[in-house]
């Protein structure tokens, strides 16, 4: 077996050459079958070629003998000889073919594989070359036909060929041969039309795919690069920021004590603007520093949601029992995932859910996790104040807020935050309306 997949590859290479083709089209596929026909005709050709040329000999008939020795060494000259065109090679492949049918036709007559072997090269023209080169073939058969009738009507000729034919049985048996050849151009000119559609349509799909493909790669670099840049931004202004607030809220602080001795209501009151103002810049800036680091030069590990959600009950302990909330869960699952990034999360959502509560009716609080498709989707249901449809998909923009500070205190960029952090896990988060009244937040990650 593996001298046989070294003769084949050597074959292919010497013919075909080691570059392959972009596109595989129909004229590959061509010098493909031109190439495997030669890979199996000449080991399958001795089975006829040895015991052909001892008959031959035997007989007496050395001409038949050396043409078929000939053409022999020619396919193994096609096969084997280095720098020749690959045009070249099927035109002496056929020239041969003809030569030998002829040849077997003169000394075998019918009895022979003579007009087998014109059937085969009209069909084999029509494999390899254009149809157009196998309906040409079939005039030269009718052209070979027409002379050999006139050498049987006229007897030019002093062979077995003559001897078993008269002018009216060769002009029978080669009008069935030319028959045999119209019907199977004519179907092998459908099948080719065919897949030449298939394949060009095929070609021009592969080359789409391949500009798009290419287009988006750019497109997924340039996001990256881009996406890197705002992080750097993000980072960087955010850390800037710090020093000149730091500043302002240290002036804010002397000016209030320099002040108190001798208290001035409207100066109070400006400096009060001050402070909140500088506290509420310095959240914002704190939340904008943490966005932009989530995920960042972070690995995924072996979570137990189970455990990361009683660290979030924990941390919130005194704000559930402030809001005297019941929270309840199903056993969740253990995954992979970004840990501190996975509690951040949980913990942002049950925040939001104790926030955004009905005056006057205790917090319900419900956790769950489901398998769907290969990904665990967590529910975290409330009985709360509720979203309207409209406002659903904004409420996860950065600082984006639906309330007015006084209402809610926060700095809208709780739910952007879990965006992200959906988002970093190959998922995505959401929120519907809950039947009972409130809200059920879902986000699913991949289950790896």
């Amino acid at each position: 077996m593996g001298y046989w997949l070294q003769y084949r590859q050597f074959t292919e290479e010497n013919i075909l050459g080691q570059n392959k083709p972009d596109i595989e089209d129909l004229a590959y596929w061509r010098h493909k079958v031109f190439t495997n026909a030669i890979v199996f005709f000449l080991p399958v050709s001795l089975v006829a070629l040895i015991p052909g040329v001892w008959l031959s000999l035997k007989e007496g008939l050395f001409f038949l003998a050396f043409a078929d020795i000939v053409t022999a060494l020619s396919f193994m000259i096609i096969a084997f000889q280095p720098h020749l065109s690959l045009a070249f090679r099927k035109v002496l492949a056929i020239a041969m073919l003809y030569l030998l049918a002829v040849i077997l036709l003169l000394f075998l007559g019918s009895f022979g594989p003579g007009l087998l072997y014109l059937l085969t090269i009209t069909v084999f023209p029509a494999l390899i070359f254009p149809v157009s080169v196998a309906y040409k073939s079939i005039g030269l058969n009718i052209v070979i036909c027409v002379v050999f009738a006139f050498i049987v009507h006229f007897k030019l000729l002093n062979s077995s060929f003559t001897q078993l034919y008269n002018a009216e049985s060769w002009i029978a048996v080669s009008s069935n041969l030319i028959c045999l050849n119209v019907v199977c151009v004519a179907l092998l000119d459908m099948l080719v039309t065919g897949l030449q559609k298939t394949i060009t349509k095929e070609a021009y799909l592969q080359a789409q795919l391949k500009e798009e493909s290419t287009k988006l790669e750019r497109l997924v670099e340039t996001l990256k690069h881009k996406n890197h840049e705002l992080e750097q931004f993000a980072f960087i202004t955010s850390h800037d920021l710090q020093e000149p607030l730091r500043t302002i809220t240290t002036v804010v602080g002397n000016l209030e004590q320099h002040y108190s001795a001798n208290p001035d209501e409207m100066t109070s009151v400006y400096l009060g603007f001050l402070s909140q103002s500088a506290v509420r810049m310095r959240a914002l800036i704190t939340g904008l520093l943490e966005y932009s680091r989530l995920g960042k030069d972070k690995l995924l590990e072996k979570v137990d949601c189970n455990k990361i959600l009683q660290e979030c009950l924990a941390d919130l302990r005194a704000y559930i029992q402030e809001n005297q909330a019941t929270i309840t869960s199903s056993s969740l699952p253990e995954l992979h995932a970004y840990g501190l990034e996975l509690k951040l999360l949980f913990q942002n959502l049950i925040s939001n859910a104790l926030k955004f509560r009905q005056k006057n009716i205790s917090p319900q609080i419900r956790i769950t996790a489901v398998l769907d498709n290969n990904y665990w989707v967590f529910s975290v249901a409330d009985n709360g104040i509720g979203i309207e449809e409209r406002f659903r998909e904004k409420i996860f923009i950065i600082f984006h807020r639906l309330h007015p500070k006084a209402a809610y205190e926060g700095t809208g960029i709780g739910l952007a935050h879990c965006r992200k952090i959906a988002e970093l896990h190959g998922g995505k988060i959401w929120v519907e309306a809950n039947p009972e009244g409130g809200s059920i937040f879902r986000f699913k990650i991949p289950n790896i």
